[in-house]
């Protein structure tokens, strides 16, 4: 569908009138760079342009994180190895570290990267966009070999954030752009939600998907990186929170557009929040499963884990100020015939990578390395029931 006719859909669609059938629009990652493969996640490669919320120069390190002493048996110059997918990266957040492989996207500005800077570690960066539990366990990723192999007997540290991409729940999040609170989403026609399309007679197949081979994933790569590095401590690292509990909701909900009528000149909004009352809990709920199952993972095998989710509530994508992963933001290319999502949206900021840095900072200086409950308020939760 034209760009133009789907405008004056979303039109239609703020003021209120129902819209008899719902339009399907392809909504595509930007374009793969230095011959990267096309990817379903959001996680898809990083490009030169980052979202609104990035910040230039070198990664500074917060008050408490530089103020505080390297914890007990990490003293300064120990060996410590990031592992993980675009939200340990600093995916779209700019300054690229061109490693392991240029395409992975990595930045500068990561939370592996302030953490080293803060307590004075040998920074051993693999994370790389896109990266699912079988790429760091056994798969090339975009050329790069699997990320286990920068492990050794030597690693005092290693922090890992995987399984967002192993449960398609960021791909379903790009999936589930509507045109209005009420929907309809739209690169499904007459889907008034995601929620409609992944919940059928009470079965979930997003949750069960999550609960099932996701939760075994995370168990065997950890199972796999003690194996590599028998030395090190492990911290698994969870995802900050993308969509809002329902407390932190403001008043007027969370909506706000991914097009208008600029679109037509070329300028899509920044920072949008596009997804539907429906979807926002529904999704909510999913990501608050996969905190729970993380958590479980790491209380299985005894490593520490450190979740970022339920903290970040109150600073989802859908705050407009102080917002801890950034929102949704569109451009287009072909003559407005192929809908492009800029790199960054639904990533952690600046701030989120600042944010997670120091979490994983406080559990090292703690003298505990039990692993932690999952912090979100819901992580119990249905998601089928939201």
């Amino acid at each position: 569908m034209h760009l133009r006719t789907l405008l004056h859909l979303a039109a239609g669609a703020t003021l209120g009138i129902a819209l008899a059938v719902a339009p399907s629009v392809p909504v595509h990652p930007v374009a793969p760079p230095e011959g990267r493969g096309a990817a379903s996640s959001i996680d898809a490669a990083a490009a030169a342009t980052p979202p609104a919320g990035a910040q230039d120069g070198a990664p500074s390190t917060d008050g408490a994180l530089a103020a505080s002493s390297a914890p007990l048996n990490l003293p300064p110059g120990s060996p410590y190895v990031a592992l993980g997918d675009s939200y340990a990266a600093g995916y779209g957040l700019g300054h690229p570290t061109r490693r392991p492989v240029p395409a992975c996207g990595q930045s500068k500005l990561d939370y592996p990267h302030r953490l080293a800077a803060a307590l004075h570690l040998d920074l051993t960066d693999v994370t790389c966009a896109g990266a699912t539990t079988a790429d760091v366990v056994a798969k090339r990723q975009n050329g790069a070999p699997p990320q286990i192999t920068a492990l050794g007997a030597g690693t005092a540290l290693v922090t890992l954030t995987v399984g967002g991409n192993d449960a398609g729940l960021f791909s379903q999040a790009f999936d589930c752009l509507a045109l209005s609170p009420k929907g309809p989403v739209i690169s499904g026609r007459d889907a008034p939600s995601c929620r409609s399309r992944l919940v059928h007679d009470g079965t979930d197949a997003l949750a069960a998907k999550v609960a099932g081979p996701v939760s075994n994933g995370i168990v065997k790569t950890i199972r796999a990186v003690q194996r590599a590095a028998p030395n090190a401590r492990i911290v698994l690292v969870g995802y900050p929170a993308i969509f809002p509990n329902q407390k932190d909701i403001p008043k007027g909900g969370c909506f706000r557009s991914a097009l208008d009528f600029g679109a037509l000149a070329g300028f899509f909004p920044s920072n949008s929040f596009p997804f539907t009352t429906t979807d926002v809990a529904y999704l909510h709920n999913v990501q608050a499963l996969l905190d729970q199952v993380s958590s479980e993972a790491a209380r299985a095998t005894g490593i520490t884990y450190v979740s970022t989710f339920g903290a970040s509530e109150h600073r989802s994508a859908c705050d407009k100020h102080g917002a801890l992963v950034s929102g949704v933001t569109l451009r287009s290319s072909g003559n407005f015939r192929r809908i492009q999502i800029v790199p960054g949206s639904l990533h952690p900021t600046t701030a989120g990578a600042a944010f997670m840095a120091s979490k994983v900072a406080a559990a090292l200086r703690s003298p505990t390395t039990a692993p932690s409950a999952p912090s979100g308020s819901h992580a119990a939760s249905s998601p089928g029931s939201a």
